[in-house]
């Protein structure tokens, strides 16, 4: 069995980090509260239900903290690509 370069194994390491940091930044940063903003201005639809705990809101920390994390995942995906796709030599 063939051993992993040391560059790869380190881009592997790198790109892992990136994962973990990426998912940490994304919780720790998500938002716990509600929106402070939004339709006040007029009465809503009779019968319609409005739920304000449920609107979302993804803050500068949140979006960058998913973009690391794809970082991440994208180098992990070219990692096992080239580990599984490289050549075996042909043995005699």
């Amino acid at each position: 069995m063939r051993r992993m370069s040391v560059g790869l194994a380190s881009a592997a390491m790198i790109s892992g980090l990136l994962v973990l940091g990426g998912v940490i930044l994304f919780i720790a940063a998500s938002p716990t509260g509600t929106a402070a903003f939004g339709w006040f201005a007029h009465q809503p639809i009779a019968g319609a239900t409005f739920f304000p705990g449920s609107l979302v809101v993804l803050t500068p920390l949140t979006a960058a903290g998913a973009a690391i994390c794809v970082a991440g995942l994208v180098g992990l995906g070219g990692v096992a690509g080239f580990l599984l796709g490289r050549r075996r030599p042909i043995s005699p």
